[in-house]
């Protein structure tokens, strides 16, 4: 059983963008989490509706292992699948292939450069970063979750080779940032009914 408090480590990059819809598209790789280590990339909405007003949400997520996807599922109604990652390269450049069940999800390369500096989500206001994930557990209602990072940021690249199955239209326009996070602590807590 893996139920929350999770707190989680890893490494991230994450790049915003304003088109083709406002949102973020974050690939992670996890060393430490209380189901093991796991990958995942996902789309997150930025400014969707909830009943606790807009907030950010996850629309589309892939993971590596099938511990990763039934507790993100149950703990948060974080609508998680099963993926397949192939990395190549080093930590710090490289690219990854994911597929779900045989099929090409995303295509992306990744690069942080120049240095790291502390960093903290503490100050960010609570509504840009409180996810809102209707739930997935057969009940009626919402899950609000206040995520919380700490660690070492970067300006990096994260290039979208292809991911039209994983939102569409994100290999035809720029991202605003793009950042890496070399080493987070990521902390997710129980999640609020909404």
């Amino acid at each position: 059983m893996a139920p929350p408090p999770w707190h989680l480590r890893g490494r991230a990059w994450m790049a915003v963008y304003a088109r083709p819809q406002p949102g973020a598209l974050l690939l992670v790789r996890y060393s430490h989490s209380p189901v093991g280590p796991y990958d995942e990339v996902m789309w997150v909405a930025l400014g969707a509706p909830s009943p606790a007003g807009p907030r950010p949400q996850v629309t589309r997520i892939a993971v590596s292992t099938p511990q990763s996807v039934a507790w993100g599922r149950a703990n948060w109604g974080i609508p998680k699948t099963l993926a397949r990652f192939e990395w190549l390269g080093t930590p710090e450049r490289g690219q990854v292939r994911i597929q779900e069940e045989g099929r090409p999800l995303a295509h992306l390369a990744f690069q942080g450069f120049g240095p790291a500096l502390p960093v903290s989500t503490a100050p960010v206001p609570a509504p840009w970063r409180t996810l809102a994930q209707p739930r997935l557990d057969g009940r009626a209602g919402w899950w609000l979750t206040r995520v919380g990072l700490t660690g070492r940021v970067q300006p990096a690249r994260l290039s979208v080779v292809d991911a039209g199955a994983l939102h569409p239209g994100l290999d035809r326009v720029r991202p605003l940032v793009a950042v890496a996070v070399p080493s987070g602590h990521l902390h997710f807590p129980v999640p609020t009914p909404a």
